[in-house]
């Protein structure tokens, strides 16, 4: 009969570390695919619902992750160039109706 009432209570806390692992196992992905391919792309959103992280959308399906670890200048509007296998992608501003360069970024 105990076993029975732990196995129960065991089912909540399975289904909170597979979704929890299940969302880790996702950004890796999505990180990793970044990095793999060409960027040429506009940031059409932002989102900063994980608190420490703000997510910045990039209008290819792609997205940048900015953290206290990789604090990133983004704004909407932002274009963002990188090359393939790389970390590091340069950002260009908008500015009197122009992009022009703004910085360079590296990912960790």
């Amino acid at each position: 009969m105990k076993t029975l009432k732990f196995k129960k209570n065991l089912i909540p806390l399975f289904i909170v570390v597979s979704g929890v692992t299940v969302f880790i196992v996702y950004n890796i992905q999505l990180n990793k695919k970044f990095i793999q391919v060409e960027v040429n792309s506009i940031i059409i959103k932002r989102n900063n619902w994980q608190l420490r992280t703000t997510e910045f959308y990039l209008k290819n399906g792609l997205r940048i992750d900015s953290t206290f670890k990789d604090n990133f200048d983004l704004k909407i509007g932002d274009s963002i160039s990188k090359r393939p296998n790389t970390k590091t992608f340069s950002v260009y501003r908008m500015k009197n109706g122009k992009y022009k360069f703004y910085k360079k970024n590296t990912i960790y």
